[in-house]
């Protein structure tokens, strides 16, 4: 089936001036796109593109926009996580889906390659895997799309041989498996180089509640792997290889030695050593390596409010100049292009406007606008996004940012933190933010300590601080603010998704005179129940205690009654929204549920229980619904 993505372009605009009054069925909408991935050649885009029947991946003629669906997934079922071009002839495609087994839900991956020229899909995994008994439960992960072979792929998934993720060569035109790889060292993620060789793997083990991080390597097909590196986890300087040198023996290293933030070093392997400093940033975190099409390493990045890089070759520097200059008053970054680098696609954005994907060749010297993430969206004026910094109240420094409304004099305010809470805000167009703003709400977002990005001390200074001081920073930005006069000084209503959801959920008995209403989204409700899970602990391994010692692990946990929101229902005086996905895999639903079920015969509270919702909400169906709550909830209530 073809369609001309043009067309569905033009009525959405066109729709868009008839809709002011249900302006969440436009902010609800998913992308209309995502990852765009230019084929070696040149000749092909391939896109994950939404449809309001589920997600496709669809191919085009480059700087056209004359699509075929060669892959249409299950509604409400399926997630596409990537995909990847083998050559020009295959793509590679990774969903996951959520899967129930021993009380938990979480995520099961799958793969499946596409024949770009036949249009056939082929799901890549063997027969003798299908036959397993816990084969629904089982996952396919991508190690290597093998730059120099179109025709296979490397692939981890569990081998009953080795009771492990072990490493397969797998045909993408056949789907048969053929193992290159065995797993004695209970590795838990692998990387192999240009050649196809599995030269890094990670394992990670739990002894006396420390997680323990082991870096393997080997110098040739030939050799076993041997371990170069162990570090405890917060304990130890980090180290995650991200690359290797052209010959092999020294590698990428991110890690936080010596200057306390996430940096690019030299590692010789040989002599255990580090050689040199890279690159780092004075105030930021460096995020992670930077890849070609061609699973390359061609530089590193950073985010202050937007994305920062640094290529190892100034060419690919000068490359990027050259479009930036070409879109003045745009942060931009270079999505996708052809292995000889003439043909590009760029993605455009500001705080304040609609991500838009541009088109170049460099050979014509031609270039054009290709197709926005949300058509419906281009004909409204946003906010711009402010940045501010203000002292929290032990003296420690906290940024974030604050969008106000236009033409709104002393607005109300939507206080909405982050969720991780190891994460991180940025500047960046964010559809529900400007939903909020446009709607008349000033929107504040704390990037609290904590967060990731800003350096280790600053993320360390928020362990074990759920409730506590990561609380008061969001209060302490809310003081800071409401002292410049610029917003109303009692209307506020706590917004949050995840930990958000958490924060708003504690906000709401600690300060319950502070907020007109709480919404909670996939929040939890009961931190020392999931917490007491130990399987959960392990999971989120998010600082939220300190189990150093067995002897004083029980007394914590009992503390975390203090700062869970189910405990403290009668101190709650706002009335509250509370909605969750009942496939979520990060936080059970019953975090929610549970609450709600003991509280609605003492508060005013709404609970809306998303079926086949996931933890983020990434379909339409159920981002609708999460957006119509909302707005209708702050309608009534702020």
């Amino acid at each position: 089936m073809r369609y001309t993505l043009l067309t569905f372009a033009c009525l959405f605009l066109a729709f868009n001036g008839h809709a002011s009054n249900k302006d969440w069925e436009l902010y609800s909408q998913q992308p209309l796109i995502e990852q765009p991935a230019i084929s070696p050649n040149g000749q092909v885009i391939a896109t994950v593109y939404n449809t309001p029947d589920g997600p496709t991946v669809a191919l085009a003629p480059f700087a056209t926009m004359d699509f075929s669906i060669v892959a249409r997934l299950k509604k409400n079922r399926d997630r596409i996580d990537f995909i990847r071009w083998s050559g020009n002839k295959y793509i590679i495609i990774g969903t996951s889906y959520p899967e129930y087994f021993n009380g938990q839900h979480f995520r099961v991956s799958r793969l499946y390659s596409v024949d770009v020229n036949s249009g056939n899909t082929l799901p890549l995994s063997a027969r003798r895997f299908q036959d397993a008994r816990w084969y629904r439960i089982q996952s396919f992960n991508l190690v290597s799309a093998l730059k120099n072979d179109e025709e296979h792929a490397l692939v981890a998934t569990y081998d009953d041989k080795d009771r492990a993720y072990s490493v397969f060569k797998v045909s993408l035109s056949e789907g048969s498996f053929d193992k290159i790889q065995n797993n004695y060292e209970d590795i838990n993620s692998w990387t192999a180089d240009q050649a196809g060789i599995v030269r890094i793997g990670v394992s990670t083990k739990k002894e006396d509640d420390k997680f323990i991080y082991s870096i393997w390597y080997r110098a040739s097909a030939d050799q076993e792997m041997t371990k170069i590196h162990t570090h405890v986890v917060g304990d130890d300087n980090t180290f995650s290889i991200i690359g290797l040198n052209q010959s092999g023996d020294k590698a990428y290293v991110m890690s936080d030695r010596e200057t306390g933030r996430e940096s690019l070093w030299l590692y010789d392997i040989n002599r255990g050593e580090f050689e040199s400093l890279l690159m780092s940033n004075d105030r930021y975190d460096l995020s992670g390596g930077l890849k070609n099409s061609q699973g390359e390493l061609i530089g590193t990045y950073y985010y202050d409010d937007f994305l920062r890089t640094h290529y190892f070759d100034d060419a690919d520097s000068q490359l990027e100049k050259l479009v930036s200059g070409s879109l003045p008053g745009k942060e931009i970054s270079i999505a996708s292009y052809s292995a000889d680098k003439k043909r590009l696609l760029v993605a455009a954005t500001s705080d304040s406007q609609v991500p838009v994907y541009y088109w170049f060749d460099l050979a014509k010297r031609r270039g054009g606008a290709w197709l926005s993430q949300y058509p419906y969206l281009m004909q409204k004026t946003f906010s711009a996004v402010e940045n501010i910094t203000f002292e929290a109240s032990d003296g420690m420094t906290v940024s974030g940012y604050l969008t106000m409304p236009n033409g709104v004099k002393k607005p109300k305010l939507i206080v909405m933190p982050h969720g991780g809470p190891h994460s991180r805000d940025y500047k960046y167009f964010n559809p529900f933010v400007q939903f909020l703003a446009n709607s008349g709400y000033a929107v504040l977002q704390i990037n609290f300590r904590g967060s990731s990005g800003f350096g280790s001390a600053f993320e360390v200074a928020g362990y074990y601080q759920w409730g506590k001081r990561m609380q008061q920073d969001v209060y302490d930005g809310m003081d800071w603010l409401i002292s410049t006069g610029r917003v109303s000084e009692d209307k506020a209503c706590a917004v949050g998704a995840s930990y958000g959801g958490y924060w708003a959920l504690t906000a709401a008995f600690q300060q319950p005179d502070r907020f007109d209403c709480i919404v909670s989204i996939a929040g939890i409700s009961d931190v020392q129940d999931l917490v007491s899970d130990r399987e959960r602990r392990d999971y989120f391994s998010g600082h939220i205690i300190n189990d150093d010692n067995e002897e004083t692990v029980e007394a914590a946990i009992a503390e975390l009654a203090d700062v869970s929101a189910i405990n403290h229902i009668s101190k709650i005086k706002a009335p509250m929204l509370l909605i969750h996905g009942t496939k979520d895999t990060r936080v059970p639903y019953a975090q929610s549920k549970e609450f709600y079920e003991q509280a609605k015969r003492k508060i005013d509270i709404e609970y809306i229980e998303v079926k086949d919702g996931t933890h983020f909400f990434d379909d339409n169906e159920s981002n609708q619904i999460r957006y119509k709550a909302i707005s209708e909830f702050l309608s009534d209530h702020l």
